[in-house]
């Protein structure tokens, strides 16, 4: 932690700029406690961390349940005197009796206050969303911010492809035209963002990269402070991985124990020769878990059923079959706080709809969407490529995504 109180109760607050000499000083001539169960605290004053106090090995003390890394302590740090450089009022490890909760920094601005939860080290989601909930019982807006890079590791740079953990994906937020994830590691001072996302896997997305100073942020953080420019998936190399995440799935999946597989066997098709428009990279599909063959074959399929007894089919009712099959538990989404289910949902079917009316496949009146002829699967691999090079000629350079401005 970084702040104590010493023996004539005064607040002590390791984020001034203390010197070495003046930091051993008041160690010999302080004592100090907690500010919440009163201990006797260590002041630690090491030559590879950020200096900071801490409780004796055997305390009882249940406000600050684990140790803090030196991540989290110096990045707690930067954004404490990036907060207090823009001149809001902010206090620092602010304990919560009534939900029994300390925020690593509290702000105040706009008459609102906003907890700030600079989490570094994995927590499972059900907790993160109990934080997440005991701050807005208070009226609290709280504000999580991950420590480290956004992402576990990553391909070639010019793949711009990266693979994420579930703990780094409950991060995920979303603009109005893409998912996104961003991120302080304290030893850059700079905020890391990996923007327009697109699943290519259940945890590795095409993305774009960029980092920016965090002294050009100013608190809240607002999606119009980062600024992104649109560049497309590369269709080629978007096809060829399809191609091979439908084979692994053939190869691996257990047939009719597979939902996927079993409903595209029952209605007379083989994974393989699916039409190569199911499957296309979209800007708002990150938070789907499912790859994008699956849940547009489900979005392919439900229409075709639909239009079996009605002329055209509404984007509720494509909305309220999809949700049928995630209450089946064909379909889910990525737990985040700031992530919607139904919204996210919506976003991604709407999306897929006007690619295919922009495709000509399906068209768009007044009573929803209407299918414009039927649609043979490729016979070979020959007739795939032929139709992937068709889709390519007609969406241009790729489906975009898009690309963060430096």
């Amino acid at each position: 932690m970084l702040s104590a109180l010493n023996e004539r109760g005064e607040l002590i607050m390791l984020t001034e700029r203390f010197t070495r000499l003046d930091l051993k000083q008041l160690k010999t001539s302080h004592t100090f406690y907690c500010r919440d169960c009163r201990e006797p605290l260590i002041l630690k004053i090491g030559s590879r961390v950020t200096p900071h106090f801490s409780h004796y090995r055997h305390s009882t003390c249940a406000t600050f349940s684990e140790p803090e890394s030196p991540m989290h302590l110096q990045g707690k740090k930067d954004l404490f005197l990036w907060l207090r450089g823009q001149g809001l009022d902010v206090s620092l490890e602010q304990y919560f009796p009534s939900i029994r909760q300390r925020a690593d920094l509290v702000v105040r601005k706009y008459r609102q206050l906003f907890a700030i939860e600079y989490q570094c080290s994995p927590i499972p989601f059900e907790r993160l969303m109990e934080r997440t909930e005991g701050y807005r019982h208070l009226g609290i807006l709280p504000v999580w911010i991950l420590g480290g890079m956004p992402f576990r590791s990553s391909g070639k740079e010019a793949e711009s492809v990266y693979r994420c953990s579930d703990f780094q994906l409950s991060f995920l937020r979303h603009t109005r035209h893409h998912f996104y994830l961003f991120s302080y590691p304290p030893g850059k001072k700079k905020v890391c963002l990996l923007s327009h996302m697109t699943p290519i896997s259940a945890k590795t997305f095409h993305a774009c990269y960029a980092e920016k100073p965090l002294s050009a942020f100013s608190f809240p953080f607002t999606d119009d402070q980062f600024s992104f420019v649109s560049a497309p998936v590369p269709l080629p190399e978007w096809f060829a991985e399809r191609r091979r995440w439908i084979g692994l799935k053939i190869q691996f999946g257990k047939a009719f124990q597979d939902p996927f597989l079993r409903h595209v066997y029952e209605a007379g098709m083989h994974p393989g020769s699916l039409p190569p428009f199911i499957g296309l990279p979209l800007l708002h599909m990150a938070a789907c878990k499912q790859h994008p063959v699956e849940w547009q074959f489900y979005i392919w399929l439900d229409a075709l059923f639909a239009l079996r007894t009605k002329a055209a089919v509404s984007l509720d009712e494509l909305l309220r079959l999809f949700t049928v099959r995630m209450e089946k538990k064909e379909i889910a989404f990525r737990k985040s706080p700031y992530v919607r289910e139904r919204n996210a949902a919506k976003a991604m079917i709407y999306e897929y709809a006007q690619l295919l009316v922009q495709l000509g496949l399906w068209s768009k009146g007044k009573a929803g969407y209407y299918m414009n002829k039927n649609v043979f699967a490729p016979k070979n691999t020959e007739e795939l490529e032929h139709m992937e090079r068709h889709l390519s000629s007609v969406l241009g350079a790729g489906v975009s995504t898009g690309k963060a401005e430096q």
